[in-house]
């Protein structure tokens, strides 16, 4: 029979970590992860809702300079917003008109319904059809 000291003891002690400490150190990674993934898919939908009403702004700002060239804002017959690439005077003001973060057209409104005398553009917003979300050219409310 052997005896062993304290002192050897010591120096051949086995470290690791038990099943139960691994399994609760995934799952407080699972839940953290988690959570910051809850609240990444939020600021998403605020990101898309303020490029989309950057990108209105832009096309209002080129429409603003289609008028001082042309004299009016673009009509239906002389393309709406796709004038903005062929104007009938001087070079195209937008080299291609984006389309909205959720994959659409921008949607051009003259007479404006929410701007007065100036167009809409606007983007039909996060439920992809035209409602009370819809994003646009105009201030928040």
């Amino acid at each position: 029979m052997k005896f062993y000291t304290k002192e050897y003891q010591k120096r051949n002690r086995v470290y690791g970590f038990s099943l139960i400490e691994i399994m609760v150190a995934l799952m407080l990674v699972g839940i953290i992860t988690g959570a910051v993934a809850i609240a990444m898919f939020g600021r998403l939908k605020e990101g898309k809702i303020s490029a989309a009403r950057s990108q209105a702004y832009e096309i209002s700002k080129a429409l603003e300079i289609y008028r001082l060239q042309v004299g009016h804002y673009p009509t239906d017959a002389e393309g709406g917003l796709g004038a903005l690439e062929n104007p009938p005077k001087g070079e195209p003001l937008m080299d291609s008109l984006p389309l909205d973060p959720w994959g659409h057209d921008y949607l051009y409104i003259n007479p404006g319904v929410k701007n007065r005398n100036k167009p809409d553009v606007r983007s039909m917003g996060p439920d992809e059809k035209e409602s009370e979300d819809d994003v646009g050219n105009w201030p928040e409310e």
